[in-house]
């Protein structure tokens, strides 16, 4: 039964506790053994040992290895996206000529958010409502596949283009070298901030999800927050940090006019999520 089920494509799982069992739990993609009642010979043969014994406690692991997957997804996509954009960020100004819109210290700082929101945001990520009803993916599909990748360059373009535009705006209105550096990197810290906030589901617009659901990724806006604040509005710091103090109606615009674009990507999961879904019908079925 599980080789002719195996041959139709299905992925199978069998459980079982005695020798008879063995067998079909060694030769199942997933075999689970019973950990109270099951014999050595099944334990040996598993892939993984249930311990109480209840069959309820295979659909919670499976649950929750789908949320695990959606995480780690979710935070490797991220941070490839704010690479992406970063790397852009770098090679048009180097291609044209211009200079470079990071300082080495706020190129260190910027590395520090990214990371933790991709190590410890994600990680903290609630299941998503769907998490019980979506069909499962097959045991081929890779962490990053062709939809996936559509997305993460679609984001870090997202992400480039409002920092980009914030330097060179710095630049044709006259600011200073050390302004146009720091408008920049105004935009970038706001922009890969809402990045992290759209990016928490790929599927589900921010309102189904809860924009505050997710208290670590709250907390680490409300750092970033705060360090703007303080590095911008402290002369000492924001000498230290390659900063320079920027008009306060730029200052104060910049922010909602990036988060405003990276809006867009929301408004994106609302037209998806409302369009018609296509059914597949089989001849067989």
């Amino acid at each position: 039964i599980v080789a002719a089920l195996q041959r139709a494509g299905l992925s199978v799982a069998v459980t079982g506790d005695g020798i008879n069992d063995a067998l079909a739990i060694k030769a199942a993609d997933i075999g689970i053994a019973m950990g109270v009642r099951g014999t050595d010979v099944a334990k040996e043969a598993a892939d993984a040992v249930l311990a109480d014994d209840d069959y309820a406690t295979i659909a919670h692991a499976v649950f929750e290895g789908r949320s695990f997957h959606d995480n780690l997804r979710k935070g490797v996509k991220y941070y490839l996206s704010v690479k992406a954009a970063l790397i852009l960020v770098f090679l048009l100004p180097a291609v044209f000529g211009l200079p470079l819109p990071f300082s080495p210290v706020q190129i260190i700082l910027l590395e520090l958010f990214m990371d933790l929101a991709a190590s410890a945001g994600f990680v903290a990520e609630p299941a998503e409502g769907d998490i019980r009803t979506r069909r499962p993916e097959t045991m081929t599909t890779n962490i990053l596949d062709g939809p996936q990748l559509k997305d993460l360059f679609l984001k870090s373009a997202f992400l480039f283009m409002p920092v980009f535009a914030a330097y060179g705006y710095a630049q044709t209105s006259g600011m200073s070298v050390d302004q146009q550096s720091s408008l920049a990197f105004l935009a970038w810290m706001v922009g890969h901030v809402a990045l992290a906030f759209v990016s928490r589901s790929d599927r589900q617009p921010l309102a189904s999800v809860g924009v505050f659901s997710n208290k670590v990724v709250n907390i680490w806006a409300l750092a970033t927050a705060v360090f703007l604040v303080v590095s911008f509005g402290i002369p000492g710091i924001a000498l230290r940090l390659d900063l320079s103090a920027l008009p306060i109606r730029t200052a104060l615009i910049t922010p909602l006019l990036v988060v405003a674009w990276m809006s867009l990507l929301e408004v994106r999961k609302h037209v998806s999520s409302r369009a018609p879904q296509m059914i597949e019908v089989r001849a067989d079925a």
